[in-house]
């Protein structure tokens, strides 16, 4: 399945839903489950209940575990089969995307862990001027640092320009995003635990962040800021992704593709990555593994520069494209 998370404007104002991607537009995933279950059961009962086993949160999904899923995916069969736009007490159930506005699928997670698991990507910044190892697959997973989960933003939002920044850049990244969660997971239990996968887009300050990183204590205001972090457009279920090593990611801008790679350069599995960091530490639900970009994923990769105005799209096989726009400079 391809969740998202949308808003919608309603006669109270603003709410916020989790809906399944279809072929005939975005499904409401409580609103769906309420009305498969009213073949069940009275339409107050159908409520209450398909709002406990279908909740419109993302991460309320995801702690629900596999069962959550399969209640979500058999009601969205049902509303595909049956064409039902309402529930019985008027609920809709099925919205066109010019209605709503889609957000992060995981608007606020209660963490974001960076990897660098691209060696080419690592041995050019290297090259550059930075000073990273470069990973090794036979020790697996030794180091992240931890992005601010509060940067998160959704497709279609502008980029915002720090104060202090000349230029941003952006990186194109896969990124794994956990369900049920736990502590000190095995790589077997860490497969189990990854929901689905989407698209970040870690955007930085690159001259911040290469005089940052001279301390050895990683990226700080290079890659810290409000809108640092576009997420999305779907949430798209581990058994759709398949390998994550089979996607091909790509960077385009201005509708012009500068790069494309796929993912088998990868140094290591996002179970992996997620194991190594629930060791001691207890993972949450909505909990982002970012595996980094790769090479040519990033305007500083290939000695591109990006403008306001520019279009930048970040397209993987099999997910989608997460679609923003460069804004413009502090006092522009």
């Amino acid at each position: 399945m391809k969740l998202c998370t949308f808003s919608l404007n309603t006669p109270v104002g603003m709410i916020r839903r989790v809906g399944v991607h279809t072929s005939i537009g975005i499904i409401d995933a409580t609103a769906a489950r309420i009305s498969f279950l009213e073949k069940l059961v009275p339409s107050p009962t159908a409520s209450r209940v398909g709002s406990a086993q279908a909740p419109a949160d993302m991460i309320a999904i995801l702690a629900g575990g596999a069962i959550v899923l399969e209640w979500i995916q058999e009601a969205t069969q049902d509303i595909l089969s049956r064409g039902a736009s309402a529930t019985l007490c008027g609920e809709r159930t099925l919205y066109d995307m010019n209605e709503i506005a889609l957000l992060a699928p995981v608007p606020r997670p209660p963490a974001l862990t960076n990897f660098n698991c691209w060696p080419t990507h690592i041995k050019h910044a290297n090259m550059a001027g930075f000073s990273l190892g470069i990973p090794d697959k036979d020790l697996g997973p030794q180091s992240f640092w931890k992005g601010n989960a509060d940067s998160i933003t959704g497709p279609g939002m502008t980029l915002e320009y720090p104060p202090y920044a000349n230029a941003l850049d952006v990186e194109c990244e896969l990124v794994a995003v956990v369900g049920i969660g736990g502590k000190n997971l095995s790589e077997y239990q860490a497969a189990k635990a990854i929901a689905g996968y989407t698209i970040m887009n870690d955007v930085s300050v690159r001259d911040i962040q290469m005089r940052e990183m001279k301390s050895g204590r990683g990226p700080a205001k290079g890659k810290d800021f409000d809108t640092g972090n576009p997420l999305g457009p779907w949430l798209v279920t581990s058994d759709e992704v398949g390998d994550p090593r089979s996607l091909t990611l790509s960077l385009i801008v201005n509708n012009e593709q500068w790069s494309s790679a796929d993912g088998t350069e990868m140094a290591f599995t996002f179970p992996q990555m997620l194991s190594y960091v629930s060791q001691g530490q207890t993972i949450y639900p909505g909990h982002i593994i970012s595996g980094g970009s790769y090479f040519g994923g990033s305007g500083f990769d290939l000695k591109r520069t990006l403008a306001p105005g520019d279009v930048v799209e970040l397209k993987i096989s099999r997910i989608g494209s997460l679609i923003n726009t460069i804004g413009r400079q502090s006092g522009g």
